[in-house]
């Protein structure tokens, strides 16, 4: 196979050519040929759409901004009753008491010491009748 050098060869002209200066006067020469078409200018102070449409936008937003800040202000949330919370823990199977101490704190803990008031007689007495040791 022979090699092809390029540099050696003839090269080819191409079959296109530009007129001298074409590309220098040429956004002159198009600039003319366009059709000159007049602006109509209206001033928007004149039109009354635009008048109507801003104070229909004023009035929405200040009714949405009301309305947005109402709600806010009426929206606090509704907390559920004692034995609401109590039923829930009953009748939940997969609740068990591991999963309450987690979620007490100390304050908790010293509120519920408070409010159940156990002597020493029945806390003997349970351990006695129940069978606490099969547990573990």
């Amino acid at each position: 196979m022979n090699d092809f050098k390029l540099d050696k060869e003839q090269k080819m002209k191409p079959g296109f050519t530009t007129p001298d200066g074409y590309f220098e006067s040429f956004s002159e020469r198009l600039m003319q040929q366009l059709p000159k078409a007049e602006v109509k200018v209206v001033p928007l102070y004149k039109r009354k759409p635009v008048w109507l449409s801003a104070a229909a936008g004023f009035v929405v937003m200040a009714t949405l901004g009301i309305f947005y800040t109402n709600t806010q202000q009426n929206a606090t949330p509704a907390l559920p009753d004692d034995s609401a919370i109590e039923n829930y823990l009953m009748y939940q199977v997969n609740v068990n008491s591991y999963d309450l101490m987690q979620n007490l704190d100390q304050q908790d803990i010293d509120e519920l010491e408070q409010s159940i008031a156990i002597s020493d007689d029945a806390i003997e007495e349970y351990l006695a009748t129940e069978d606490v040791y099969s547990l573990y």
